[in-house]
């Protein structure tokens, strides 16, 4: 195709989408809030992953120490703990530093503690683990490993929490995932409808140019560019009504996240591919492809 032809069929696509800027108006509209019920999904699920993700970043594992453990066997265990796969840090939690948080934690009944005659509370070590590794049967195998050191008292790391955790997480995704299916197909059904509707109405001209001669290339080419457009506009019209609904939102709930930006940029390029392969499904009926 030469340049001449190229720049003559944009011409006459920029004329076409003019020509009919009620009804490109409606499509917008229609596949806009069509992509803001995914958008709105997005986020949701953006929001619930980030929230995920932090609750398992203060996941710790607490190797405490028997009473009367010399200095080097505690330094010995540290190295030793640093050393296992997964263990992203060790940090020693003094008996004196966990009495004095405990002591926070139960904030204005902290005076029932004045009654201990002495600190029952054991040396320990606090373990951060990366998060890939932070899976039941991990943490399972680390606290019996660890617990049979010698100096070692208990391990403990919440290991019911985890397991209900792991269910409700793995509950979260399946729901997610079919939740998302379902809105995803029901998107990729409204915008393809649209935009067939949109060539259909176009169905004489179409006839009338293939009697004059055009080739499939020339007829397709506009529908295809508005296709593009209707669905990059729709999309860039959901999210900035996505964008109104969680400056709404960060009201009531402050740190909720928004799209990246290379997550939107990837939704508004999705967006004007569907519109293209709506509009060449639909001149399948007109054209030989």
């Amino acid at each position: 195709m030469k340049a001449n032809q190229f720049r003559y069929m944009i011409d006459e696509s920029m004329t076409m989408i003019a020509r009919r800027k009620a009804a490109n108006v409606v499509s917008i509209v229609i596949m806009g809030l069509s992509l803001l019920i995914l958008g709105v999904f997005l986020l949701v699920t953006l929001n619930a992953q980030a929230v995920i993700d932090r609750a398992s970043e203060e996941m710790r594992i607490y190797a405490y120490l028997r009473d009367g453990t010399d200095t080097p066997t505690s330094r010995d265990i540290q190295m030793r703990l640093l050393r296992l796969e997964g263990v992203e840090e060790v940090v020693f939690v003094s008996r004196d530093e966990a009495l004095t948080g405990f002591r926070q934690t139960l904030g204005d009944n902290k005076d029932v503690l004045d009654a201990l005659e002495s600190n029952p509370l054991p040396d320990a070590y606090r373990l951060k683990i990366k998060p890939e590794y932070i899976r039941s049967d991990y943490m399972e195998g680390l606290a019996a490993e660890v617990g049979k050191w010698t100096g070692i008292e208990e391990v403990r790391y919440g290991e019911r929490w985890l397991e209900r955790g792991e269910k409700l997480v793995k509950s979260f995704y399946l729901a997610d995932l079919v939740i998302g299916s379902i809105i995803f197909l029901s998107v990729i059904f409204v915008i393809a409808n649209t935009v067939r509707l949109t060539v259909l109405s176009r169905q004489k001209t179409i006839e009338v140019a293939k009697l004059v001669g055009a080739t499939n290339a020339y007829i397709r080419f506009p529908f295809l560019v508005e296709g593009a457009l209707q669905g990059a506009v729709a999309s860039l019209l959901a999210v900035g009504l996505l964008a109104v609904i969680h400056l709404f939102a960060k009201r009531y709930l402050p740190g909720i996240l928004f799209l990246r930006g290379e997550t939107t940029i990837g939704f508004v390029v999705f967006c004007a591919l569907l519109g293209a392969i709506g509009s060449y499904g639909a001149m399948r009926r007109f054209l030989k492809v």
